[in-house]
């Protein structure tokens, strides 16, 4: 008995149960052939999809502020130029270190070094930076009163870092001041820093040695 035979001695609802389950498995197969890796491939198209909109709305929106972005960089630079120029020439950094040496003496401080640095030289907006290495030593409310005194300076003078530490009690006339007013002396290692703008022959020799490594 063939399969044909057998299938049609079954009741209508077997034969129906068994064409349904076929249809079911079919379905199934196709599914997992087909429409599995279709939808995969449409996950990754939707994907590449939304990563393009999303570029096209970066470019869309950088085009419509490029007129601002570039109106305040021109700002920005104008600003920065306008700094440099008030920055002191070289002949007043001289000046500008002997009133930080008299602001010294007027505080009362004892200095134990007092070093300006070498000149950092920044090519690209002609300016150059100045260390200054300073180490002082009295007690709290001199050290306030020279800080504030440099802050009121006409002149730009940074100070980025300061290290206070116990002095001791010091020697002679200092130690016995100190022990009557019973105050601790303090030593500051101040790193600080002043600008300076570039002469007019500074800038043309930079401008110069620029143009002769262009040509190499």
């Amino acid at each position: 008995m063939d399969f044909q035979e057998l299938f049609f001695k079954l009741t209508r609802l077997h034969r129906t149960l068994i064409i349904a389950a076929v249809c079911v498995l079919l379905l199934i197969g196709f599914y997992f052939l087909f429409i599995s890796d279709m939808r995969e491939e449409i996950s990754r198209i939707e994907a590449a999809i939304g990563k393009i909109k999303m570029e096209i709305h970066n470019e869309e929106k950088t085009l419509r502020e490029g007129p601002k972005l570039k109106a305040r960089i021109q700002d920005l630079k104008q600003s920065l130029q306008t700094m440099v120029a008030s920055l002191p020439e070289k002949q007043d950094i001289e000046a500008l270190l002997k009133r930080i040496t008299d602001l010294l003496s007027e505080t009362n401080l004892v200095v134990t070094k007092f070093i300006p640095g070498q000149e950092q030289i920044n090519t690209e907006l002609y300016y150059a930076t100045i260390p200054i290495d300073l180490n002082v030593r009295g007690d709290y409310f001199k050290q306030g009163s020279f800080f504030t005194g440099l802050n009121d300076l006409p002149r730009i003078v940074n100070v980025p870092t300061i290290k206070l530490s116990p002095a001791g009690g010091g020697a002679g006339r200092e130690a016995e001041v100190a022990k009557k007013l019973e105050v601790m002396n303090l030593t500051a290692d101040i790193s600080g820093v002043t600008y300076r703008r570039l002469t007019p022959e500074e800038i043309k020799s930079i401008a110069a040695a620029a143009t002769r490594a262009r040509r190499r």
